[in-house]
């Protein structure tokens, strides 16, 4: 059965100063997007984004990180152009949070990661009422008080991770009801989900065929090679 991996990694724990060299292995698209970004939390998160998924990409392939490159498509994920040896078609998708970048990649089958950081002093309920559908919000507001902050990320990050998944897969997005009868679906036609909550942030993944099974791993520093000390490889 088809398995995935996610990388974690806080972009929050990182300067500017960490990061330099990082924008040289950008393609010139890349590089303009990158500096367009105003917020110097939200330029590392892209920029940590890319080389993320660079990494991501070469841990699946064996393809050299500096080989991998990125095609950007307006409003949806970049493509990738691998070298012509490569007999791998990788699928992955990213997500950013409040300073974490989330990556997953898998080499059997399209996928949709989304993170998102839970608010307990949000109204979830009131957000329910205007995000979800009239079943998904009353699936939370049936919930207890306590659980509700938890179940309203989780779900929400579902959906954005769905979205993703439909669109990678070239799809038309329309989501579908994710609560039926009362309960929270996991699964459907052409959709399976896995979902966590860790360090306040809901993570959401969605992967066309059922997966058999998922690696997590939190990856520290801004550089590959120490990324791959990290992992022992």
């Amino acid at each position: 059965m088809p398995s995935a991996v996610i990388w974690l990694l806080d972009a929050n724990a990182l300067s500017e100063n960490d990061c330099d060299g990082l924008p040289d292995y950008l393609s010139e698209p890349e590089l303009l997007r990158y500096r367009r970004f105003l917020r110097p939390l939200r330029r590392r998160e892209f920029l940590l984004g890319r080389m993320v998924l660079r990494f991501a990409i070469a841990q699946l392939t064996g393809i050299a990180f500096e080989a991998i490159e990125m095609i950007e498509r307006q409003g949806r994920a970049p493509r990738l152009r691998l070298p012509p040896a490569c007999s791998l078609t990788p699928h992955f998708s990213v997500s950013h949070s409040r300073g974490w970048v989330a990556c997953a990649a898998s080499a059997d089958t399209p996928l949709g990661i989304d993170i998102e950081a839970q608010d307990g002093g949000r109204d979830v309920e009131a957000l329910a009422r205007s995000a979800f559908s009239a079943a998904e919000s009353g699936w939370l507001s049936g919930l207890p008080a306590d659980q509700k902050t938890e179940a309203f990320y989780a779900l929400w990050s579902s959906k954005e991770a769905l979205y993703k998944l439909m669109s990678n897969q070239d799809e038309e997005a329309v989501l579908p009801e994710l609560v039926a009868t009362g309960l929270r679906l996991q699964s459907g036609p052409g959709w399976h989900a896995r979902n966590w909550s860790q360090q306040g942030f809901s993570l959401s993944l969605c992967s066309r065929d059922p997966l058999a099974a998922v690696e997590q791993h939190r990856i520290y520093g801004a550089a590959s090679d120490g990324w791959r000390q990290q992992l022992g490889v």
